[in-house]
């Protein structure tokens, strides 16, 4: 049984889309009923979808776009489930047009399913957060926007003055925080450019070997950025795109920290790697890393005024031994 979850952003008309699979429409033209922005969803159950490899494909027929987004019409695919197991994928389609997913490769085969989070197979976390007491070991704070009231979340909200807010593990020396192993955030994140989770300097010095594991363009591209000491003492980085992600849908953000190499993960699956510029852990003879979360205002000011964040559902640590 393949099921799909629908949502749209309604405007002057409902969205209108296709479904279909290994390349047969399946049925005729749908209309989403459920909204967006409410948190619910139309869920559509096509029997005869077994177990192994399939292509889905969701076509959007009706954009309508108003020059605000209020008025502006939408469709969300909220994810797909095969026989009751979720495919970790999801997307906005804001323009006309068809988003791919590929599913029935995962469930065992090339993810695990470990509480919240869709991990590369085969990794056991050694550390779990899932913020049921509060901020957790994200217990160094700052700001107005830390938000902890609903139980197994960790919100960092923009303010509508543009405060700096933040979470994470206190930076407290070279040898504190976590050092190779694979570091995964559970989030979603709304209002674009500002919202962050990253792996801080443990020694809260700057610049230094700060990995950025989820950014935000203004526009809503997703990314990750390596950040380095260069050789005249100041800043230098390169950025990963995580393509085709949709930053305002729960992921599974991961990044394994090697020796040598850094290997960026969405939802268990891999979207990048890198032997460049790649920081050494303390045991290795440089820092270890904190994991953050935040909002940062310095450089985005007219972008947040109280309209952006991110919720953190959980994080992970996993240390160089994937089977723990």
């Amino acid at each position: 049984m393949l099921t799909v979850r629908i949502s749209q952003d309604a405007w002057q008309g409902s969205a209108q889309y296709t479904i279909t699979v290994d390349g047969t429409q399946i049925g005729g033209v749908r209309t989403a009923n459920a909204s967006h922005s409410a948190g619910k969803y139309d869920t559509i159950s096509i029997p005869g979808i077994g177990a192994g490899p399939h292509k889905v494909a969701v076509k959007f027929l009706n954009d309508a776009w108003g020059g605000t987004a209020a008025t502006d019409r939408n469709l969300y695919v909220d994810g797909i489930y095969l026989d009751g197991v979720s495919q970790g994928v999801s997307a906005k389609l804001s323009t006309t047009g068809t988003r791919d997913f590929s599913i029935g490769t995962s469930g065992g085969q090339g993810v695990a399913y470990v509480g919240e989070q869709i991990l590369p197979a085969g990794w056991k976390p050694d550390v779990v957060e899932s913020f049921n007491s509060g901020k957790g070991i994200f217990s160094h704070s700052w700001g107005p926007g830390v938000d902890t009231s609903v139980k197994g979340q960790l919100t960092i909200r923009s303010t509508w003055d543009d405060k700096d807010s933040g979470a994470m593990v206190k930076p407290a020396g070279a040898e504190k925080g976590f050092g190779y192993g694979l570091y995964s955030f559970t989030v979603k994140a709304e209002g674009h450019i500002g919202p962050y989770a990253l792996l801080w300097p443990s020694t809260d010095k700057w610049p230094g070997p700060e990995l950025d594991v989820l950014e935000i363009l203004s526009n809503g591209q997703p990314y990750s950025t390596v950040h380095w000491k260069n050789a005249s003492g100041g800043d230098s980085y390169r950025s990963n795109m995580w393509n085709g992600v949709d930053e305002t849908q729960k992921h599974t953000y991961s990044l394994l920290w090697e020796h040598g190499r850094l290997t960026g993960f969405v939802d268990g699956k891999q979207m990048w790697t890198t032997t460049s510029n790649v920081p050494k852990d303390y045991a290795h003879g440089g820092e270890n890393l904190a994991p953050s979360l935040g909002m940062q205002t310095r450089w985005n000011n007219g972008e947040l005024g109280g309209k952006n964040w991110i919720t953190a559902y959980e994080f992970s640590y996993a240390d160089m031994n994937p089977l723990g």
